[in-house]
């Protein structure tokens, strides 16, 4: 019995590994990575991430898919603007090509 215990441990272990491992290994489209960032824009209205924005005012929440533009599409990542026209303020965010983002500045 506890070699059977065993074993499936083991092999669920493995299995967990192996699917780790594949994890976020695919590429976004640029469509994605707007997309991305307009919820990362919208959730940093409610915390402050650790960006160099920090917490965002509420007038963010506003912003729709229209406000945000691909200024580049590098090797490893997406630079992407987001434009309120609240508060007359730019904000861009980089987002690796599997789709974390890895920083929100107010300047480029």
């Amino acid at each position: 019995m506890k070699v059977l215990i065993c074993t499936i441990f083991l092999f669920s272990v493995i299995l967990q590994d192996a699917a780790y491992a594949h994890q976020g290994h695919d590429f976004i489209s640029s469509n994605t990575a707007i997309s991305i960032a307009s919820k990362s824009v919208k959730q940093q209205t409610f915390k402050d991430f650790g960006y160099a924005v920090g917490k965002l005012d509420a007038s963010w929440k506003s912003l729709n898919d229209a406000n945000f533009n691909m200024l580049e599409v590098l090797d490893k990542t997406f630079i992407i603007s987001a434009t309120n026209s609240i508060n007359d303020q730019v904000i861009y965010l980089e987002i690796t090509k599997n789709g974390k983002v890895l920083g929100v500045k107010g300047t480029y």
